[in-house]
């Protein structure tokens, strides 16, 4: 009988030490293996508590969606991320959007009510001329969808961690890298 480890567990889905060990193997044998930290080392057991988070995010996003009967996209609608939409959503959300197809549908409807206050464009323009130098009706919707954009990251983000909160245990080895219970710990939040 063969005892199948468990490393988290979200909502209803056991998630496997061998799923994971099999992510971790896939990103070993793809184009990043020469910039992945030796295995045995500190930082590698790191990489694998990420993947783990990375793999809960995917299983909660993919929940939501059984949930809300919503179905991915299709490729020709892959999202692709800018450096600083990346940076203000966090690595693991970022991951999470560009790599699961059906990601940015949940993305849509958990954000569909998000609204940007004609206040807060006119200030925008006001405060960023440099970046916007024409009349303020020319610039505006570029600065309305920019805003709304960095609005609705937001949102997904808060949304997404809340979401993971409520519904994920993490198994001991598999805390986030940063968690403070496991000897590994080097960057703190």
């Amino acid at each position: 009988m063969t005892h199948t480890h468990v490393a988290a567990v979200v909502g209803d889905r056991t998630l496997t030490e061998a799923e994971v060990e099999a992510r971790v193997a896939a990103l070993r044998s793809g184009p990043l293996a020469p910039r992945l930290p030796r295995p045995g080392t500190a930082d590698a057991r790191n990489l694998r508590r990420w993947v783990v988070q990375v793999m809960t995010y995917e299983a909660v996003v993919e929940q939501e969606a059984a949930t809300l009967d919503l179905r991915p996209q299709p490729p020709d609608t892959h999202v692709e991320l800018r450096l600083t939409d990346a940076l203000r959503m966090g690595g693991v959300t970022a991951a999470v959007l560009t790599s699961l197809p059906v990601a940015p549908a949940v993305r849509a409807r958990v954000t569909a009510d998000i609204a940007v206050p004609e206040p807060a464009v006119r200030d925008y323009y006001a405060r960023n001329r440099d970046l916007h130098p024409g009349p303020y009706e020319a610039e505006r919707p570029a600065i309305e969808d920019e805003l709304h954009q960095a609005a609705a990251d937001r949102h997904f983000t808060l949304w997404l961690e809340r979401r993971h909160a409520e519904s994920v245990t993490l198994m001991p080895g598999y805390e986030h890298p940063a968690d403070p219970r496991h000897a590994d710990a080097t960057h703190r939040h």
